[in-house]
């Protein structure tokens, strides 16, 4: 029996449907996407107008590419001043970290990574950051603010990056790596964190977005938080019908009172799928308002054309890469058939797997300099972390007393230094 036309239509339509509703679950666990975003803030700095921080989050056990190389290289290609992790590095049900060190090791030394614990991550420790965790972390460079801080020195003007951290609310009825954080009350930021400074701009670093009243009431200026996942599922034009209270403050940004909160939606899934809402990598630069940068840059908009076409432009980019570097692939296997000369693209990945991965700005200013790289002439920003030794005996250099402390600093005796970490300008 012949169907008729109408109804043959009806199939072909509902068979694209659902080949395309697919492709989206596909899209939307293993394709990454860049988003880049200006945030201005009132009171920054002329000097550091512009800077440019790269915000993931919840890496969980995903890996995109060989040693989460495609990850690390999306990420080196933007150039940015530092690397933000807001929580979540491991995956506490698999107990997993490999995904999170592969990273480390494919992105290299010379940007300097901050990061402050998530849920998963401190359910690996039973509750706290398991002390295997913090020493890989800082032999592989990075920075871990556990309710504390680093303070960025540029040029004489101070930036203060605070990590929040919310403890675990036990619960001897579940095992560790179902425990939850516990509610944020405003109290608790001032309790963890102390006032918040005046005397410079404060970006805080947080994996738990729900706390954001308690953020602007504390007051610090900008938030970058993470652990929401972009609420796993985004419906185009109905996203607000299925947000709740849970997941209030999904992803993109929010304001409140005074304060900024950038929300990335992430680059995992743990245990659910992920549908319009692919992994994040959130490129945002910070700006004064009356800023050129500005006029170069998306900021916030309500103009649904704009905001349509930008994340087309993004959306196209990521799969034209992510096809680039499958073709790579495929000619380079076709050539190791035929014994043929490689790609640049895979003798450059041998080249780094051959190489020494964790390299010191100086070090790799000086492999540089021996393969006969010149730069541009323009000098980035890199830091590194003052020890704490160094960091009391400029104190007491500079006070001429063993027991005071800058009038800023919170931290009245030596034994609290330790919560603090100090990044000095190298230039290389």
């Amino acid at each position: 029996m012949l169907l008729p036309n109408w109804l043959w239509i009806v199939v072909l339509l509902a068979v694209f449907t659902a080949c395309m509703i697919y492709m989206e679950f596909i899209r939307s666990k293993f394709v990454l996407s860049t988003t880049h975003k200006a945030v201005t803030v009132n009171g920054l700095p002329r000097v550091l107008d512009g800077m440019k921080f790269v915000v993931i989050s919840d890496l969980h056990s995903m890996s995109f590419g060989n040693k989460n190389s495609e990850l690390a290289r999306k990420v080196r290609r933007e150039r940015p001043d530092y690397i933000l992790f807001a929580g979540n590095m491991g995956d506490a049900k698999a107990a997993d970290l490999d995904a999170f060190y592969d990273f480390l090791d494919s992105v290299g030394r010379d940007i300097p990574v901050v990061m402050v614990p998530g849920k998963d991550d401190l359910r690996l420790g039973n509750g706290t950051l398991h002390k295997n965790f913090v020493k890989s972390v800082g032999e592989a460079g990075g920075v871990i603010l556990n309710n504390s801080r680093a303070e960025i020195n540029v040029d004489g003007e101070k930036l203060y990056i605070y990590g929040y951290c919310p403890g675990l609310k036990e619960d001897s009825s579940k095992p560790v790596k179902d425990w939850k954080f516990q509610k944020v009350r405003n109290n608790d930021v001032f309790d963890a964190l102390g006032e918040c400074p005046q005397d410079a701009t404060v970006i805080l670093l947080t994996g738990y977005a729900k706390g954001f009243e308690a953020y602007s009431r504390w007051g610090a200026s900008l938030i970058f938080a993470g652990g929401t996942h972009g609420g796993y599922y985004r419906i185009p034009f109905f996203e607000r019908l299925i947000r709740n209270n849970k997941i209030a403050y999904t992803a993109g940004e929010y304001r409140m009172a005074r304060s900024k909160m950038y929300v990335t939606r992430g680059l995992g899934s743990p245990s659910r799928i992920r549908f319009n809402n692919p992994p994040e990598i959130s490129v945002i630069s910070i700006a004064r308002p009356n800023s050129p940068l500005l006029k170069t840059m998306p900021v916030s908009t309500d103009n649904a054309y704009e905001v349509f076409m930008y994340w087309a432009r993004s959306e196209g980019r990521a799969i034209r890469d992510l096809l680039n570097e499958r073709t790579d692939a495929l000619h380079d296997w076709w050539d190791n058939v035929r014994h043929k000369e490689r790609s640049v693209y895979a003798k450059k990945g041998t080249e780094n797997k051959e190489r020494t991965v964790y390299m010191s700005p100086q070090e790799r200013a000086k492999e540089n300099a021996r393969r006969g790289m010149k730069g541009s002439g323009q000098v980035r920003r890199v830091s590194r972390v003052k020890t704490r030794s160094e960091y009391i005996s400029e104190l007491q250099a500079e006070m001429g007393n063993t027991d005071a402390v800058h009038s800023y600093d919170r931290f009245k005796t030596a034994e609290e230094i330790e919560k603090i970490k100090v990044f000095g300008d190298i230039k290389i």
